[in-house]
């Protein structure tokens, strides 16, 4: 139909099933399901961009959505139209056929979620209750195609379940979350993330913060994911083109520590955002985006690598069939190195071991700067004592990168980003 009206465009579908249960008190609090499909366009014409999205298939509903993209090209900008993938050349793998969650019995996730619950008020006498547990799972599938001569169809899921445990002594109140992620429920460990959850929050009590000082630090691998999300905003190559990236200009720079290399890959095994192609069509491929500290590459959409004239496509992502595709991760993650935690831990010496950091959303993009909330325990002799709390830690995402002196074994991922535990030589700490 896009053809026929004679403009060039993009199309992409999406046909979500999502399965949620929360749980409080030992009680159901709630089970949603939810189903939603749709399509997005961008019509390029006469050099102008037009977006429009409709959930009506229907052959009124789309040429209502093609005269909407017509007319919102209408009132675009002439300067930024160059925005479509190339076409042919390349086929999707069919792949083998999987396994979704939407598969497994509701009874068996609801149960997962009470155990969970369970476990984490078991840890503790001081445990007084659940911050609430839930479960949570998608399974959709994706088509993407073009008047440049491809349609390509994707299918995929993922679960996670999470909790938040509340600690009481006295008048002092602590928290502790934990949360986890698998491409099935069965491979989830309900009882494990409960169990951990209601020990970070009971270990808080008694927290005091320490003296003002520059410390040696152990990053908590959910702890540093906080720091991977930011990386990875700020390696959108849509960022370095606004001018509002802190790795602008530093491409082939040393930007972080030898033993660091940072990774985005779309056939991680056993990774919950595996795709063979993006939602621009364009195939995925592995990349290191930093190598042994030196920053190779940015994530890049067909947009940012004509605007900038290096790089290659692979890495548009869509929030929904109603936003447009801008650079985003797969499974976006630390190297690990070979020492456990607690070794990691045990080398440091004197310090802080960090187990969660509060407000890193809230870091300059532009100057790297950040100054975050953290919690965990102060390290003497190699070994964690006492809780910590109230403090924060600041400094520049950059020169953090630059201090890091070990990374530890095993991954924890939240969402698309993870990170081992990470042993960083020293940051300013705000204390009392």
């Amino acid at each position: 139909m896009a053809s026929g009206r004679g403009f060039e465009c993009d199309i992409y579908g999406e046909d979500t099933e999502s399965f949620q249960v929360e749980v409080f008190g030992g009680e159901v609090e709630s089970v949603d399901r939810a189903n939603e499909k749709g399509l997005g366009i961008r019509a390029v014409i006469g050099g102008r961009v037009g977006f429009a999205w409709t959930c009506d298939p229907s052959d009124e509903g789309l040429a209502t959505l093609l005269t909407e993209a017509e007319s919102n090209a209408a009132s675009g900008d002439e300067t930024d139209a160059d925005v479509l993938a190339g076409g042919g050349g390349w086929e999707a793998p069919a792949g083998e056929k999987k396994q979704y969650p939407r598969e497994t019995p509701a009874e068996m996730k609801i149960e997962g979620a009470l155990a969970m619950e369970e476990a984490t008020l078991a840890v503790d006498g001081r445990i007084k209750g659940s911050e609430g547990a839930s479960y949570s799972e998608v399974t959709y599938t994706i088509c993407v195609a073009g008047t440049r001569g491809f349609l390509r169809t994707r299918h995929g899921g993922y679960c996670s379940c999470s909790i938040g445990a509340a600690a009481a002594s006295g008048g002092e109140v602590r928290s502790g979350w934990s949360y986890a992620q698998a491409l099935l429920p069965g491979m989830l460990d309900f009882r494990k993330t409960g169990i951990e959850a209601g020990g970070r929050a009971a270990g808080l009590l008694g927290g005091k913060p320490l003296p003002t000082g520059r410390y040696a630090v152990v990053f908590d691998a959910l702890a540093f994911t906080e720091v991977v999300s930011l990386l990875a905003e700020v390696l959108s190559a849509e960022m370095v083109v606004r001018r509002s990236s802190v790795f602008r200009g530093r491409l082939g720079a040393k930007v972080a520590s030898d033993v660091f290399t940072l990774i985005d890959d779309p056939s991680l095994g056993g990774g919950c955002f595996n795709v063979p192609f993006d939602d621009e069509g364009v195939p995925s491929i592995r990349r290191e985006l930093v190598s042994g500290g030196v920053l190779k590459g940015f994530l890049h959409n067909s947009y940012s690598v004509r605007k900038t004239g290096w790089g290659t496509a692979g890495n548009a992502f869509r929030g929904s069939f109603k936003s447009i595709p801008v650079p985003g991760p797969t499974n976006f993650f630390v190297r690990p190195g070979t020492a456990d935690v607690d070794e990691l831990v045990e080398s440091l010496g004197n310090g802080i071991y960090i187990q969660d950091v509060m407000g890193m959303h809230t870091a300059d993009p532009i100057s790297g700067d950040f100054s975050v909330g953290i919690t965990g325990y102060e390290v003497r002799g190699g070994k964690k004592e006492r809780a910590v709390c109230e403090m924060t830690i600041s400094g520049n995402v950059v020169s953090l990168l630059e201090g890091i002196a070990a990374t530890g074994s095993g991954i924890g991922f939240a969402g698309q980003v993870g990170s081992p535990p990470v042993l960083v030589d020293g940051l300013s700490v705000s204390g009392r």
